[in-house]
Formats: structure tokens, C-alpha cells, sequence
């Protein structure tokens, strides 16, 4: 194809463009695989240690939350399923205050909020498995945000050496490199 077979190119313009096309052609630069010079300078290592520590404590803090969390959940819809057939309340644990079992569905909060019903705190069982639900879920929750809010380092992490190898034989690109 030429610059004759463009549309709209006469004189001038097809010039220009050619000037334009062989310009850039010449100017490109040619990629290399050299690793680069700069060396930027290393994070503290202590400050890394201290922050991965914080990271897994915040994976914890997660994992408690979800599984207080949704163990709570089931055991309310197992109990408000019961209770739906049941309009007595004999089978449902907590005859006269149903409504604790859908204060459950509040994360971190909900299990306190369902301790404000006077039959829940006289049942030992139910006080003492909604205040432990309660602390699980406090307690992981606190610890996921404060991973999420601790500061991290702002220096770059090491470059590492990576090299190319691409040879005549090969049948693509390959990374040669410790990690």
C-alpha cells in the first residue's frame, strides 16, 4: 500500500504524512532487557515485618468476624423457622421474646441488643452463648479495621533483578530471576 492508495492524501499532505511516518519510525527507540540503574531505597525492614504481622492479624480478625458471624445467623433462622410453626412459642427457646432472635441479624451489635430482653438474660445458656457470639464479633471486627486503617510504609519495595532471555531457538520469552 502507498500514500497514493490513502483517500483524501494530495500533495502536501502526503508528503507531510510520510515525513511524519518515517520520522517516527526512525525515532523509535528499540526495547532492551537491561534491569534498570536506579536503585530506590529500601523499606525498613522492621516496619515491613510489623506490617505483614498486622496484615495477618487482620485476615484473622476477618475469619473471626465471618464465622461469629454467621454461625450466629444460622443459628436465628434455625430458631425462626422453628418458631414460625410454632405459634405457641413451647419449641422456640425464647417463648415470650421472639424478637431476640431477629436482633441476632445485627452484625457486632446484635447479640448485646438481644440481651436487653429480660428472658434472655435469665436463661444462663442463651446469655452466656449471645455474649460470647457478641465478643467474637467485636473482637474480630476491631481487628480486621485496624489492619485496614494501619498506616503502611511509603518507601518502594526493592526492585528485583529480572532478565530476559529470548533466544533464536525459543519459542517465546522467558524470566530468568530470583524472587
Amino acid at each position: 500500500m502507498s500514500l497514493d492508495d490513502l483517500p483524501g492524501c494530495r500533495g502536501a499532505s502526503r508528503h507531510l504524512l510520510g515525513a511524519v511516518l518515517a520520522g517516527g519510525l526512525l525515532a523509535a527507540r528499540s526495547a532492551s532487557a537491561e534491569p534498570s540503574k536506579v536503585n530506590p531505597p529500601s523499606p525498613d525492614p522492621a516496619a515491613l515485618e510489623r506490617e505483614a504481622k498486622v496484615l495477618r492479624l487482620g485476615i484473622a480478625g476477618g475469619m473471626m468476624f465471618a464465622q461469629a458471624y454467621s454461625s450466629t445467623v444460622l443459628t436465628a433462622t434455625g430458631a425462626l423457622l422453628l418458631c414460625w410453626h410454632d405459634q405457641d412459642g413451647k419449641y422456640c427457646g425464647l417463648e415470650t421474646a421472639q424478637s431476640a432472635w431477629y436482633e441476632l441479624y445485627i452484625p457486632v451489635a446484635g447479640p448485646f441488643v438481644a440481651l436487653h430482653h429480660e428472658e434472655v438474660r435469665s436463661n444462663w445458656i442463651y446469655a452466656s452463648l449471645f455474649s460470647l457470639s457478641g465478643t467474637l464479633q467485636s473482637v474480630g471486627f476491631t481487628l480486621a479495621a485496624v489492619s485496614v486503617l494501619w498506616p503502611t510504609s511509603t518507601a518502594p519495595l526493592a526492585q528485583l533483578p529480572i532478565a530476559l532471555i529470548a533466544t533464536r531457538d525459543s519459542q517465546g520469552l522467558a524470566f530468568r530471576g530470583t524472587f
